[in-house]
């Protein structure tokens, strides 16, 4: 559905139909929100499952990690990517309540409705006209003045059919516990590759974490981690100049050939093997 793995980290992209091979788990390096123009399409976001359909909004957010898994054969799309540094917090677009933000995040498409529909079509096809005809500059100053509209269309319909600031929106503890689960592992994924590491920081056992993580996103709590793991030393080999032996010791591997055998098992390649690929593409 997206992977913003091909985008530097200064410039804004708009791009339609934006998509990748389902299946492969893509790390996110941005914020981007993406407008269904038409079709749908089934992904997974945080080893959550979502649908989006024609007409909808969906947020991504820096170091989401995504997956496609299906879409529709009229499935358009445009996206708009932004870098971190644009949209960091000294930027009005992000002055948001940290509690409130993790509640976009947990719902992270937004079917539009009516006058909604009109003003995201509008901005999304002015914003198109404006790459084409303008320069990158003119482009980048009006994508930068929408965004913060898009955003704003988008926290106002979630207030509005989540009945936020009025009635509690109500998550099970099983699905929270899985949020903290990912949120933890985005944070801690580099210090360890254990399950119960992770059901110790969250104070529940190895069975019921793994548990919950099967009842929610149908993944054992281990291929979660893995498939994490493995994303990041994919973005790593990809974009980065580390050693085999530094991504070993970053990601605490006892050594650099248990790092090559670990990654050869999930991917099918090693290190090496994956990097002269991507160099020679």
């Amino acid at each position: 559905m997206i992977t913003t793995t091909d985008y530097d980290d200064k410039h804004v992209f708009l791009k339609n139909e934006i998509t990748t091979l389902e299946g492969t788990p893509i790390r996110c390096n941005h914020l981007v929100i993406i407008y269904v123009r038409e079709g749908e399409v089934k992904f997974e976001l945080n080893y959550d499952t979502y649908h989006a359909h024609a007409r909808s909004l969906v947020l991504l957010s820096p170091l989401d990690i995504v997956m496609k898994k299906e879409c529709s054969y009229n499935y358009k799309s445009t996206a708009l990517v932004l870098p971190v540094a644009l949209v960091s917090s000294e930027n009005r677009l992000l002055n948001l309540d940290y509690e409130f933000y993790d509640k976009l995040r947990a719902q992270p498409v937004q079917q539009l409705y009516g006058k909604e529909q009109d003003i995201a079509t509008g901005l999304f096809d002015t914003l198109t006209t404006i790459k084409e005809t303008f320069d990158y500059q003119e482009f980048e100053e009006t994508a930068t003045a929408f965004v913060n509209i898009l955003f704003r269309l988008y926290v106002s319909h979630f207030k509005k059919y989540n009945n936020y600031g009025g009635s509690k929106i109500y998550e099970s503890r099983k699905r929270t516990l899985f949020r903290k689960f990912v949120k933890g592992l985005v944070s801690e994924g580099k210090k360890s590759r254990e399950v119960l590491y992770y059901a110790n920081e969250l104070g529940v056992s190895s069975g019921y974490l793994n548990e919950v993580c099967n009842e929610i996103s149908s993944h054992s709590a281990k291929e979660i981690i893995d498939t994490a793991v493995a994303s990041r030393l994919k973005y790593e080999l990809s974009f980065t100049d580390k050693s085999i032996q530094q991504l070993s010791d970053e990601y605490n591997f006892p050594s650099q050939s248990y790092l090559s055998r670990y990654y050869k098992r999930l991917t099918g390649l090693s290190p090496s093997e994956f990097r002269k690929n991507r160099n020679r593409d």
